[in-house]
């Protein structure tokens, strides 16, 4: 089965070409120099670019895959969450390719894809525990295959991703600000400012929103002292709470549901520290199965829609 795969949720418009779930190519079409100078993404410039941008995009997607636009089989496409603008783009593009080809379309959930793009190269083993972690979610998921699966902890406010481009923004560092963040955390002390970790009442639940605020105010605090700000070291002290709250929630998660497979998925889980967490943990409680995808899968890609779609393809031949 030959899919095509489009993903347009934000400012990343991909398309991924799948054999049998083996990517033969996975064009991915990035906006970040343009959203860069307003500091973040704009919704409407997003989807104006995607619509500039798919044509070339397709032709790319098929070139490197060495097939014609006759050869697909089956389309997918996101549906959901995403700017609405953007995920419109993609819904036309996908639709219009289905109907001229008369093959099926897929509508898939980006966390769902996030979560299954994680298995592209080595399969899941149920029950998967996974730890999503991105832009606007941060959530703990159990699946028992891609049609039962249900979220057993969630953010109640900010997303990790929102609150490490929050924090960057004020740190004066550049859009996204979560790979800058972690890339100087590496040569920071961990532990020169106090932060508080986040609490919530939901043992698996997550908050965000007053780390964001307590570092925002240290940082204008400082700032109104004229105090200088390490930001090395400030980027590892925010690091570290940040990801020990995931952590300790996964850990107990682990503990309780017993999986056979953890994950971690989402544009976040390109973080070092966040990966390297998520494997010590699956090795302390003999976990076999520990995948931690390759990071080319952490962002939005269409790869990642394409496997999701695979999966529902099997799964509906399975109930024939």
């Amino acid at each position: 089965m030959i899919i095509l795969a489009i993903e347009s949720s934000c400012d990343e418009l991909s398309i991924a070409i799948l054999n049998n779930g083996k990517v033969l190519t996975n064009i991915i079409s990035s906006q970040i120099k343009d959203h860069q100078k307003f500091g973040g993404v704009v919704p409407e410039l997003a989807a104006r670019l995607h619509l500039e941008n798919i044509e070339f995009v397709i032709k790319s997607a098929l070139k490197e895959a060495d097939l014609s636009i006759n050869e697909i089989e089956a389309v997918g496409y996101t549906q959901t969450p995403g700017l609405i603008g953007s995920l419109i783009v993609g819904k036309i593009i996908a639709q219009t390719i289905a109907r001229y080809l008369n093959v099926p379309l897929y509508p898939c959930h980006h966390i769902l894809g996030h979560i299954y793009g994680a298995s592209i190269e080595k399969e899941f083993v149920y029950p998967v525990l996974a730890m999503v972690v991105s832009g606007g979610h941060t959530q703990i998921q159990l699946l028992n295959s891609v049609e039962d699966y249900e979220i057993i902890g969630q953010t109640q406010d900010d997303a990790i991703g929102e609150c490490y481009d929050k924090v960057a923004r004020y740190l004066g560092l550049n859009y996204p600000g979560g790979p800058e963040i972690d890339k100087l955390a590496k040569s920071g002390n961990p532990d020169a400012y106090k932060l508080p970790i986040p609490k919530t009442e939901n043992e698996f639940d997550f908050s965000y929103s007053g780390l964001k605020t307590a570092c925002i105010n240290l940082i204008n605090k400082m700032k109104q002292n004229n105090q200088k700000i390490n930001i090395a070291d400030f980027s590892a002290s925010f690091q570290k709470i940040a990801v020990e709250a995931i952590a300790e929630k996964f850990e107990k998660a682990v503990k309780k549901y017993q999986p056979k497979t953890i994950t971690v998925a989402g544009g976040v889980s390109a973080n070092s520290s966040i990966r390297q967490k998520i494997m010590e943990i699956g090795e302390n409680n003999q976990i076999n199965n520990i995948i931690i995808p390759k990071l080319e899968y952490c962002t939005d890609n269409g790869a990642m829609i394409g496997k999701l779609t695979q999966e529902m393809i099997n799964i509906s031949k399975k109930l024939i």
